[in-house]
């Protein structure tokens, strides 16, 4: 069993194994049931961790536009166009 201490806020921590058992991560919302003298923790919405941006930097290989000397922007970027595009380019 695991104890928790109640601050002068009102707040407690939930302890790692639990949070990591759950999957708690920050913004997770929970509800607080009152059961008549036993509270429960109920989990309503688990919170989807932030995507970062930088983590997919290098994936995949940006060839220059033909007549460009300048790196490809987003603006250049045409999706249908790719499918238009003969596969196996690498």
């Amino acid at each position: 069993m695991t104890i928790a201490t109640l601050t002068a806020k009102g707040q407690i921590v939930i302890p790692a194994e639990i949070r990591a058992r759950h999957e708690l991560t920050p913004g997770t919302q929970v509800e607080f049931v009152d059961e008549g003298g036993v509270i429960r923790l109920l989990v309503r919405r688990r919170s989807v961790a932030a995507a970062d941006p930088a983590a997919g930097y290098g994936m995949f290989r940006i060839e220059r536009l033909p007549g460009k000397s300048t790196p490809r922007r987003l603006s250049d970027f045409d999706p249908a166009d790719m499918l238009k595009r003969p596969r196996g380019r690498k």
